[in-house]
């Protein structure tokens, strides 16, 4: 999906550099979203501040593609942020359309939640609440009423594993 929006909201233009690295292809222009935290990536703002850290989640825009110098420069929330192109190309993901769960934490203007087959282990009222309250001024319910309603009535948890209770006694992994 990403791919097919970046080529609706932010097409190939001659005056829009672009860059690909791996598996990755970067635009001028382009939304992005930070994957993984990186506690040691530097930033600085307009003011001259400047810190480290970029965390799992942040969204910004890519600002500059600098092919000579190996870096692209992204504008997250009041932050400019250098990332070199290997960097970008492990760190960094189109953001065009995002899940519900990497969305937790942000809110949109608008969200688009497509009910469509949703497979039996998404479906339940935690996920479809998670994903209408990103939303601040418009939230689309796309597709089967049925699904939705499947999804509002289902108030059962998924079951997580991540033996933290364990780790906690001393127990280890």
């Amino acid at each position: 999906l990403n791919p097919k929006l970046r080529e609706w909201i932010n097409p190939k233009a001659p005056d829009k550099p672009e860059i690909s690295h791996g598996k990755r292809l970067f635009r001028l222009g382009d939304k992005v979203m930070q994957v993984r935290n990186n506690y040691d990536l530097p930033w600085t703002r307009e003011d001259g501040t400047s810190g480290q850290g970029i965390f799992n989640g942040d969204m910004g825009v890519i600002t500059e593609i600098d092919r000579p110098g190996g870096a692209i420069h992204v504008h997250i929330d009041d932050k400019d942020v250098l990332y070199d192109f290997e960097h970008a190309s492990t760190e960094l993901e189109p953001a065009y359309a995002v899940t519900i769960h990497k969305s937790q934490g942000s809110e949109f203007a608008a969200v688009v939640i497509p009910l469509f087959e949703v497979p039996p282990r998404l479906c339940y009222r935690n996920l479809l609440y998670t994903g209408v309250t990103r939303a601040k001024d418009l939230c689309i319910l796309a597709g089967h009423a049925a699904e939705a309603a499947a999804m509002a009535q289902n108030a059962m948890r998924n079951k997580r594993f991540s033996k933290l209770a364990q780790m906690l006694k001393g127990e280890g992994i």
